[in-house]
């Protein structure tokens, strides 16, 4: 049973990543899965499969391989095989997630406006009954993304934030925070609600960084976290990034959490080509679907180039 503590010291990455390594690699390999529709682009770091109208539905980051202006765009499928949706709307978004609160589907990604200098971004929301009738609601804080939404059961919705900007650094010493707050409706998450939540602390080592990609209602008022940790690392001069898969959970009462666990690496899948070779050790997690028998599915980004998934032994039984 996973320990729900007030922690003083992070354990660092490289360390998890070392367990992670002897005790809890998966017996299996993953797969990259297929897109179709989208010739000569790349899908990567796309949402979790799921259900709108009755279709099983993966909304991801389609690009080409030497740009970073993005689309998101819309495919239906199953297991590794998915093909786009040519009736399906297309929104100007990178890295796309969703949920569902009262009812109706919500889908986030970060817009980037290539014109601004320096280039400006934000994570955007929409909402509708459906992806034909998703219409703008709101955005996060300028230059924050990992923004993260969940409905609990009482259906207040729990806000998790990744504050990173320079006043950050300046006073905390740090790459970044990760905030957590509990808003009463979405009427209520406004950009200066979402940038002063409270920190979750101790995450991460001050030269680490991570945020949160996809949340669970785990029940008795916890939690579940599927996120990224990172660090960097020069490499005859080149700053090389490495991205983990990880879950932790907080007790939405007493705010503590427990330690991030890392859950599946770069070399958990299949090789393939990546973006830029300082990329090659990225996963950037999309989320896991909580299968039943102890399994889940986890989908992730991989190298900022294609999506891969694997199934794992759930990591979130512990904490229930």
């Amino acid at each position: 049973m996973a320990v729900f503590e007030k922690i003083t010291k992070p354990e660092p990455g490289k360390k998890q990543l070392e367990h992670f390594k002897q005790y809890s690699y998966p017996k299996n390999r993953g797969e990259i899965l297929k897109f179709c529709g989208v010739d000569g682009l790349d899908v990567y770091n796309t949402s979790v499969p799921f259900i709108d109208g009755g279709r099983t539905i993966i909304a991801g980051r389609v690009e080409s391989r030497d740009s970073e202006r993005s689309r998101t765009m819309f495919f239906e499928g199953s297991g590794t095989e998915w093909s786009l949706m040519p009736d399906a709307p297309v929104f100007e978004l990178q890295d796309p997630f969703v949920t569902h609160i009262d009812g109706e589907l919500v889908l986030g990604g970060v817009y980037v406006d290539w014109d601004k200098n320096p280039i400006y971004y934000e994570t955007q929301f929409y909402r509708g009954k459906s992806i034909y009738e998703l219409k703008y609601v709101f955005s996060g804080p300028g230059y924050m993304k990992d923004i993260r939404l969940l409905q609990l059961a009482d259906g207040r919705i729990a806000v998790f934030s990744r504050p990173n900007d320079e006043a950050i650094k300046k006073k905390y010493s740090c790459v970044c925070k990760v905030g957590f707050a509990i808003a009463e409706n979405m009427g209520d998450i406004t950009p200066e609600f979402i940038y002063n939540a409270p920190f979750i602390e101790k995450l991460f080592p001050d030269d680490e960084w991570g945020g949160c990609n996809q949340l669970y209602d785990l029940g008795s008022g916890k939690i579940g976290v599927i996120g990224h940790r990172s660090w960097g690392e020069v490499i005859d001069g080149v700053h090389h990034l490495h991205y983990y898969s990880m879950a932790f959970a907080v007790d939405c009462e007493s705010g503590t959490h427990t330690q991030p666990k890392i859950i599946a690496d770069r070399s958990c899948f299949p090789d393939a080509p990546a973006k830029q070779p300082r990329l090659a050790d990225v996963t950037f997690t999309s989320g896991i679907v909580r299968l039943g028998g102890g399994k889940a599915m986890l989908y992730s980004g991989l190298s900022d180039a294609c999506e891969g998934c694997i199934l794992i032994d759930d990591p979130f039984l512990e904490y229930e």
